[in-house]
């Protein structure tokens, strides 16, 4: 692919990432505004986070993308490693996972409710007009996982949205969950390659996975089939595969569909 075409690429998808990206911390920022005083010290969803403890992260996810559209990278930095793809960059936030617990934890024990609300809001506004400010193709840029192009950052960056919303109780926006449904599915794929599951998750995506007879005709074998907001709890580990399957979040039919020795992803 030349350069030219590349850049065509990334103008097109740029505006639409940040479209769904930038709504959906907004979203999540006004049900934190309207959160009381003593929500912020109750636990959360997490275990050993709170719930002052996840809205911090999240704004450290905004200020993120604000640090990292600030600087250039070093002269001949786009000549070094390959820029790290969203799949590998969400593969290696286990290895970061004390890291961030901590940063987040630390924030919250120095800020009070009100303290929360006001900074969530302005990352999120800082973090929106950096990203205005891009006008010109798609910039490699440095993150807490590598050197990333751009957007490939602000799609792992919706899946921060997404699930730390679902966590917080907030319902994520149709733009910015399309967005995470589908890195989820590649990302699905990327660890579990094959063609005996078919997967899918209407009305985003659908892709084959689990190595072993690969179906060519007719009605699959092997089907998995889940909502966006169920699928995305599952990959995120929020939602445990036979309770999904019990209520009936998830359909799964064949002898080879049931997926939940390949989850949660995350």
């Amino acid at each position: 692919m030349s350069s030219r075409t590349r850049r065509r690429d990334a103008m097109a998808v740029l505006p639409e990432l940040a479209a769904a990206v930038v709504p959906q911390w907004r979203r999540v920022a006004d049900a934190v505004g309207d959160l009381p005083d003593d929500a912020f010290a109750a636990p959360s969803v997490l275990p050993g986070w709170t719930v002052g403890d996840l809205v911090m992260h999240v704004g450290r996810s905004a200020t993120a993308l604000t640090q990292a559209l600030a600087p250039a990278l070093p002269a001949g930095a786009a000549a070094g490693p390959r820029p790290v793809p969203a799949v590998d960059y969400l593969t290696g936030t286990g290895a970061r996972a004390e890291m961030i617990a901590d940063t987040a934890r630390s924030l919250a024990a120095g800020t009070g409710p009100a303290g929360m609300r006001r900074r969530l809001a302005a990352e999120v506004s800082a973090a929106a007009a950096a990203l205005a400010q891009v006008t010109d193709g798609d910039p490699v840029v440095a993150t807490p996982g590598g050197p990333m192009l751009l957007t490939e950052f602000l799609r792992t960056l919706a899946v921060e949205a997404v699930v730390h919303g679902l966590d917080l109780g907030v319902e994520p926006l149709r733009p910015a969950l399309k967005v995470v449904t589908r890195l989820f599915a590649e990302l699905f794929a990327h660890r579990v390659p094959g063609h005996t599951v078919e997967l899918r998750v209407p009305p985003f995506v659908a892709v084959q996975v689990v190595e072993g007879p690969r179906h060519t005709r007719g009605t699959p074998p092997n089907v998995v089939e889940a909502g966006p907001v169920a699928f995305v709890l599952l990959c995120a580990g929020r939602l445990a595969w036979g309770d999904a399957v019990a209520d009936g979040r998830i359909s799964a039919s064949g002898e080879r569909a049931d997926l939940s020795g390949h989850l949660p992803l995350l």
